[in-house]
Parts: C-alpha cells; sequence; structure tokens
C-alpha cells in the first residue's frame, strides 16, 4: 500500500513539475514572438522563466526510459539554476529604472557561468563515472553557487526594502507589493535550496530537491503572469503620463458645468470661491493625483477643511470625493475614446487618470457612466 502511494505522489509532482515546465516555455515562445513590445527587463525575466523550466527538466532527464545519454550529458553540462536569481536581479534593475544606478553583475554571471560550463564540459568527457568525480564536482560548485546567490539576494533585499531614493521613479507607477511578496517566496525558496545542498552533499540524495521542483512550478507561473502584467502596465503609464503632461487640455472644459449646481442665491461670493476652487484643481491637474484629499486642498488653498467641505458640497453636484472622481472619469473617457490608445491597458488609463488601484476606477466609471471601462471602449472608441 506505501509503496502504490509513493508511485502516486511521485506521478504527482512529475506531473506538476511538467505543467511548471509547460507554461514555462510557453511564456517564453510568447515573449520572443512579441519581443519587440516589451522592454529589456522582459528580456531577463524571461531568462529566468527559461532557467526555471530547463532546470525541471531534470526531473525528466534522469529518467533513462525517455532520453537518451547523448541529451543527458549536454543537459548535464549547463548550470541552468546559477543564472536564475542573477538574472531576476536583471529583470529588477531594469523594471524599476535604476539601472544606471545600480550595479547588474551580469558581465561576472556570464563569466562564472562560462566557466563552470567549460568545467562540466571536460569533467563529463573526462569521466567514465558521473556519480564519482562529476558528483563531487557538482557538490562544490552547488555550495560556491549558493554563496553567490546569497550575495545577489542581499542586494535585491537591499534595494527593495531598504532604498528608498533608487526607487522614487518606480514608486510614481507601481508600489511594488507584487515584488516584495515574490521576494518573501523567493527567501523561502533559497532556505530550502541551501538545505538541499547541504542535505544532497551528506547523503548524495537527491529526492530532497522535489519540494523545490514543485515550487518552482508554481514560481514560474507567478513571475511570467505577474510580472509580465505590471510591466506593461507601467510601461503604458509611462506613456500615458507624458502625453497628458504634454496635453494642453485634459478634460473637456464644457462638460465642467455639469458639476455645478445652479444656484441663485446671495451668497454669489462663494459661488465665485467654488469657481476658482474647480480653476485651480482643473488648471494644476490636482485631480490626477491619486493622493489628492480635502486636507491637501485645504493647506494648498489656504482654505479650512469645513469651509471648503461647505462650499463644495453647497455649490457642486457631489461630495468632494465624488466631484474629484466624476473629473478623473472625464480624463478617463477622454482616453478611452481616443484610438490611438487603444493598445494601452484599460487598468493603466484609471491610474494615470488619477485612480489608485482597478476596483475604485471601475467602480467609479460604473457609477458615473453605468457602463464598464471596456463596454464604454468598445462603443465610444
Amino acid at each position: 500500500m506505501s509503496y502504490f502511494l509513493i508511485m502516486n505522489l511521485d506521478s504527482v509532482i512529475k506531473f506538476i513539475i511538467l505543467i511548471g515546465i509547460i507554461q514555462g516555455f510557453i511564456f517564453n515562445a510568447f515573449v520572443f514572438l512579441k519581443r519587440k513590445k516589451f522592454d529589456i527587463s522582459i528580456k531577463y525575466l524571461n531568462i529566468v522563466v527559461l532557467c526555471l523550466s530547463l532546470n525541471n527538466i531534470r526531473e525528466f532527464v534522469f529518467d533513462g526510459n525517455h532520453l537518451s545519454d547523448t541529451i543527458i550529458y549536454f543537459y548535464l553540462s549547463f548550470p541552468w539554476h546559477f543564472l536564475v536569481v542573477p538574472m531576476f536581479y536583471a529583470f529588477l534593475i531594469y523594471y524599476l529604472k535604476v539601472n544606471n544606478k545600480i550595479p547588474n553583475y551580469l558581465k561576472f554571471t556570464y563569466s562564472i557561468f562560462i566557466i563552470e560550463t567549460s568545467i562540466r564540459i571536460y569533467l563529463i568527457g573526462v569521466s567514465t563515472d558521473l556519480e564519482g568525480i562529476f558528483a563531487d564536482y557538482i557538490i562544490i560548485e552547488e555550495m560556491l553557487n549558493a554563496v553567490y546567490a546569497i550575495f545577489i539576494f542581499y542586494r535585491i533585499i537591499r534595494l527593495i526594502f531598504f532604498d528608498k531614493h533608487a526607487l522614487e521613479t518606480i514608486y510614481k507607477y507601481d508600489n511594488i507589493s507584487w515584488i516584495k511578496n515574490i521576494l518573501k517566496f523567493g527567501f523561502f525558496l533559497m532556505v530550502l535550496w541551501i538545505f538541499a545542498v547541504i542535505y544532497y552533499s551528506i547523503t548524495r540524495n537527491a529526492v530532497v530537491y522535489d519540494p523545490l521542483k514543485v515550487l518552482y512550478s508554481v514560481l514560474i507561473y507567478w513571475l511570467g503572469y505577474k510580472s509580465l502584467i505590471h510591466s506593461k502596465i507601467v510601461n503604458d503609464r509611462i506613456y500615458l503620463r507624458r502625453h497628458i503632461e504634454n496635453s494642453e487640455e485634459h478634460i473637456n472644459k464644457n462638460l465642467i458645468s455639469n458639476f455645478v449646481k445652479d444656484r441663485k442665491s446671495s451668497i454669489a461670493k462663494h459661488k465665485n470661491t467654488f469657481q476658482s476652487i474647480q480653476d485651480y484643481i482643473i488648471a494644476e491637474h490636482r485631480y490626477l493625483d491619486p493622493t489628492f484629499s480635502l486636507e491637501k486642498l485645504s493647506e494648498e488653498l489656504n482654505i479650512s477643511i469645513s469651509q471648503l467641505s461647505k462650499i463644495i458640497n453647497t455649490f457642486g453636484s457631489f461630495n468632494f470625493s465624488d466631484y474629484i472622481n466624476s473629473l478623473r472619469i472625464e480624463q478617463a473617457k477622454k482616453l478611452l475614446e481616443d484610438r490611438s490608445f487603444d493598445r494601452y491597458t484599460i487598468i493603466a488609463i484609471g491610474l494615470e487618470s488619477g485612480f489608485n488601484s482597478k476596483s475604485t476606477f471601475y467602480s467609479a466609471f460604473k457609477k458615473f457612466t453605468s457602463q464598464t471601462p471596456s463596454a464604454y471602449r468598445e462603443l465610444n472608441g
């Protein structure tokens, strides 16, 4: 009974690893075919996913029923896993727009990879027993690679969690919380890998790497999906922001009158104040700031919060929050209607119109237009 359970567990592990390999190669093919649409950061990410996939193939390489000795030797000649952490570091540097400030260690990484590959090829050529000299060398190589990976991972942690100055540019477009979550997962993988290296050096039992292979499959999907989506959104936002900043007219000023109540009272002075407030918000594009608040407006105009709130509620068609969102929706509508922005994601348009998340954008858009952004683009684009 226990034998069959072990066999079933082994089959499940191999199936999960196979799915990870397949989705990794699909990601590689997609990026290669669409390479002109992605910046250099995705190219390094592509190498990360490819190396993870190639590393996981070992589960099938060492099954003699599937592959010839020639393919096994070819596979053993390349330490694919060595490139994973350095290439992820290179991806981060370019994604975070700090490639001119932070060293990427790529030349050193390539040199070590070539040296290790050359040593492997030499040992495979002279060794008649892969379980002998070659296996001993692999243990030493793994330990040295672990030290280098720890150093690179330390650099990543220092960059992401402690170097706020270097991240000023990316924080304008992404809070990078998704990267921090991946790094927490990566730290767990790093600990497992170091444990596996030590355990294997003592026991020579490769089964200790099985949990890592399964988690690599999860990482392939997570890295590929999350990184591609966020990279696309960030690049779209950079372009959209440049367009918006260089545009003389942001929202249709003819529609602004829709946001003002028609009051014929004696408090015309306050109505004029409301008009000046509105002119300021629109002229300075303050509605595009996702952190814009009544408190900020109060400080900028030197008007008390209570007075501002009373004026906006009296003369505006909405309360402050809805009023600002209405301006943001007008900005988003203008971009959604422009055919030249068809290839840019709706999420990027919403974020660059001043919303701080996809959910708040979709909720506000539906509230003011009774349509989803995608439906509005389809009907008006």
